[in-house]
Parts: structure tokens; sequence; C-alpha cells
């Protein structure tokens, strides 16, 4: 009995350390306060931000405003196509950056693209909290669809 307890609490501290390895990494490649003046190539470069063959990564989406604010869009009863999948209410401020160079240029350099557009957030729900999974940002200016 006593190595069942053990081992749930060892479990759930492990999930919580994953999820807080998630939430950090989340963070610092989606959530801005505000847009510095060297825009895209210096927040990209600032934050080590890279593909997962440590390249130039091809675009990045940020959400300009508090991580809290981001949060509250997983506990809002609108969500879509999914049960874990929800949308924003209204339109949020984003930065989305996309690759002008080469994937082994460096330092790499990124056309900005500062816009309002719905976004989409994939939850885990653990411990009754619900978790940022993924994103989605809902419509790019090439697309026709309306958000």
């Amino acid at each position: 009995m006593k190595a069942s307890i053990f081992l749930l609490v060892a479990l759930s501290g492990a999930v919580l350390s994953m999820t807080d390895r998630r939430v950090k990494k989340f963070k610092n490649q989606h959530i801005i306060s505000s847009v510095p003046q060297g825009g895209c190539d210096d927040l990209i470069e600032n934050r080590n931000i890279r593909d997962n063959n440590n390249r130039c990564k091809s675009k990045n989406t940020f959400i300009i405003g508090s991580f809290g604010r981001v949060r509250r869009i997983c506990s809002q009863n609108n969500y879509v196509g999914h049960p874990n999948f929800y949308r924003s209410p209204k339109r949020v401020d984003i930065l989305h950056c996309e690759l002008s160079g080469g994937t082994n240029d460096n330092p790499c350099r990124y056309e900005n693209k500062r816009m309002k557009r719905r976004i989409t957030i994939a939850c885990n729900k653990i411990n009754n909290f619900l978790h940022w999974k993924q994103m989605y940002v809902c419509c790019f200016p090439e697309s026709k669809r309306k958000c």
C-alpha cells in the first residue's frame, strides 16, 4: 500500500513537472506583453526559438497579452470540433513571424505581420485544471475564411 501511494505521488509530480515544462515552453514561444523594436528577428533570436532540427523556424506566432488571459480561453465553454479545442471569443492581438531568408541563415530573418485573429487552443485537463497543449491561429491573411 505504501509503495502504491509513493508511486502515485511520484507519478503526479512527474506529470506536473512535464506540464510545467510545456507551459514554460509555450510562454517562451508564444506569449509577449508588447512587440519589441526589433520585432520577430529579436524575439526569435533572444528566446532561442528554433525548429526540431535546430534551424530557423519557418513560422511562429506570438500572442500579445498575458498568459492568464490566454489560459482563460481554456476555461470557457466555446470549444470547437473537439472537446479539448477552445476558441477565443474575441479576436486577439498577434504577431505572426514568417521566415524571409533560408532555414540555415544566421541570424534568422523574419517578416512581421501584426494582426487581430481568433485563436484556438488545445488544452489538457490535469488535476481539474486546464493546461495548454498546443495553439492554432485561425485564418492567416492569405486565407479566404473569416474568423
